[in-house]
């Protein structure tokens, strides 16, 4: 309504007035607000620094640990009301499903919550709605509870075809990196180790939707026979409670939120209760203002590694490629987190495949001298944190992974393919020069020589050594019992745990509580928690002035220019990507 009076203000008007003094008042966050997520897939580990953001206006993406905070802590808020969240999400790694579907729960359990979706795509998309108080459903959608699958890819004969020889050694019958190239089907082993990954995360996600939807667990086998299920299979199931659009699953969550809205009214009309994204809510001040640092508050310091393990600095995640953990970088971050006094304890929060030997061995070694330090260290494992992502773990105090996290692979992997005769059907020739006798020993044009096998072998058997050795170490465990869960074998979180190489079951919050614990902090205590390495515009262009953590060493009292700042930027992404080893090509991997 408005006042068609000059001068006047209206009924609308006023209205929006007092929202925006109330929100103000709040600290940016209107009272009795409903906060929205739109999940059209799961928030990344890590942003790093994006410069179209910059251009196009649009704020950081919202990250895991960020949503999965917010969501904790919106429960606890007095000026939240409920939470509905669009969930349609194709594919999914479990782990951070499990650890946003948790805070969901946690939520849900506090205050109204509804998960509305076109259509449920697949498995993990449901198992993540079904956290949420209320299920609903367009009319044309289908729930996608189909179980979980897994096909593996075999080149052995095609590269047989085109004149590729594959050469490669693996220490560990599971380690199964190299069987695209090397074999036509599942080995025995490899078989064994995926079919119990799916039955334990068939496990994990069965019991957690029976027992949020009140359906017996084997019922669920039943109906994942039958999926996708179709609306009335779906309701009649129990795994939906509403047909609907997204309007009248906006006006359920309005009046769920003990609104004056009713089930009939605009959810989007100026009596619709006030909304709020997550993404914007996760960066607003809490319902009190709080200085970090007062009354002596801690520091956990959180690192995090996340992509593939390379030598060198790595790469941040961009516009122009996936990200890439390096050592150099990732090692700098855990002395920086040693030598800052503030810093009562780390977090090592990991979400790798693996990569390099010597990347990975050189963020172990910190781990081991942040400890000796005396600065607890908890591993904290994300999606996966397998061959290299469990080595850089299994040093500290504890591991924490969630239960579908992917880890394990204590392994070794490392070959070649050779391409001699691909070349001669094509009519390349090749030839070489060379001073000594195994300077062209990666070479593609010809096989190893039997001395080089050997001593290829001899690195893989030094490398599995060591890294078995080392995990028994870490885990307080003898050689034989690591050699009887290594091998190469992957195992989910669930699994791990079971078999000692993981301590406990969480995400990054029960990781950080862990390390309050080994700090003689309260768990309950609020900390200030520091992310390393930094991901922003300024750590992108101030140089360093050395190697020697800033915690430690004198400010810089001016800072470099900014034309040897752009400069030193080129250059370290340059020595980034020619650190990179290429993948079969000399590279040893864990």
């Amino acid at each position: 309504m408005f006042s068609f009076l000059p001068g006047v203000p209206g009924t609308d008007d006023i209205r929006a007035l007092a929202r925006r003094v109330d929100t103000a008042r709040h600290h940016g966050v209107p009272n009795g607000c409903i906060l929205e997520l739109d999940l059209q897939s799961v928030p990344q580990e890590t942003s790093g620094f994006d410069p179209l953001v910059l251009i196009n206006g649009a704020g950081k993406p919202l990250l895991l640990r960020e949503a999965v905070e917010a969501v904790h802590r919106a429960a606890e808020d007095p000026r939240v009301a409920g939470l509905i969240a669009r969930i349609q999400i194709p594919a999914a790694s479990p782990g951070p499903v499990q650890e946003l579907r948790e805070a969901i729960v946690a939520f849900s359990a506090a205050k109204p919550s509804v998960a509305w979706a076109e259509t449920y795509p697949g498995t993990l998309s449901y198992y993540l709605a079904s956290g949420f108080g209320e299920v609903w459903m367009q009319p044309s959608g289908t729930v996608g509870l189909v179980g979980f699958a897994t096909s593996a890819l075999f080149l052995r004969d095609a590269l047989a075809k085109a004149g590729v020889e594959a050469q490669f050694i693996a220490r560990g019958e599971y380690k199964s990196a190299a069987n695209v190239f090397t074999q036509d089907s599942y080995t025995d082993s490899h078989r064994e180790a995926d079919s119990r990954l799916l039955e334990s995360l068939h496990a994990q996600v069965w019991e957690a939707v029976a027992a949020s939807r009140n359906i017996d667990a084997t019922a669920l086998d039943a109906l994942a026979d039958k999926a996708p299920l179709l609306r009335d299979d779906a309701v009649t199931a129990g795994l939906v409670d509403r047909i609907g659009f997204r309007d009248e699953a906006y006006a359920r969550i309005a009046q769920l939120s003990d609104s004056d809205l009713g089930s009939d009214a605009d959810p989007d009309g100026d009596d619709a209760p006030p909304r709020l994204f997550l993404a914007r809510y996760a960066r607003a001040k809490g319902p009190s203002v709080s200085v970090p640092g007062l009354k002596g508050r801690k520091t956990i310091a959180v690192v995090t590694l996340a992509g593939p393990i390379v030598s060198g600095r790595g790469r941040q995640m961009s516009p122009l490629g996936s990200p890439s953990a390096g050592g150099d970088t990732i090692a700098a971050a855990l002395r920086e987190a040693v030598a800052d006094e503030d810093v009562a304890a780390i977090v090592l929060r990991v979400d790798s495949p693996g990569g390099s030997v010597t990347g990975s061995e050189t963020v172990w070694r910190e781990v081991v001298r942040a400890r000796e330090a005396g600065k607890p260290v908890v591993a904290s494992m994300g999606a996966v944190a397998a061959s290299g992502g469990y080595y850089v773990s299994m040093a500290a105090d504890e591991i924490v992974a969630n239960p579908g996290t992917i880890t394990g692979s204590i392994g070794v992997v490392t070959g070649k393919l050779v391409a001699r005769e691909l070349k001669g059907r094509l009519g390349v020739g090749s030839d070489s020069v060379r001073t000594n006798t195994n300077a062209d020993a990666w070479s593609v044009n010809a096989p190893f020589t039997d001395e080089q096998h050997a001593q290829v072998v001899a690195e893989a058997d030094l490398f599995y050594t060591d890294f078995v050795q080392r995990v028994a170490d870490g885990r307080d465990m003898t050689v034989e019992e690591v050699e009887g869960v290594a091998r190469g074998r992957v195992w989910t979180g669930a699994d791990a745990a079971e078999r000692g190489l993981v301590d406990e079951l969480g995400g990054l919050r029960t990781a950080v509580r862990r390390a309050k614990v080994l700090a003689g902090i309260d768990p309950d205590d609020k900390v200030t928690v520091r992310n390393l390495p930094g991901s922003s515009l300024r750590d992108m262009l101030r140089p360093r002035p050395s190697s020697q953590p800033a915690a430690a060493s004198l400010p810089d009292a001016v800072g470099a220019v900014l034309v040897a700042a752009v400069t030193g930027a080129v250059d370290g992404t340059q020595r980034s990507l020619s650190g990179t080893n290429a993948l079969w090509l000399g590279g040893w991997r864990f």
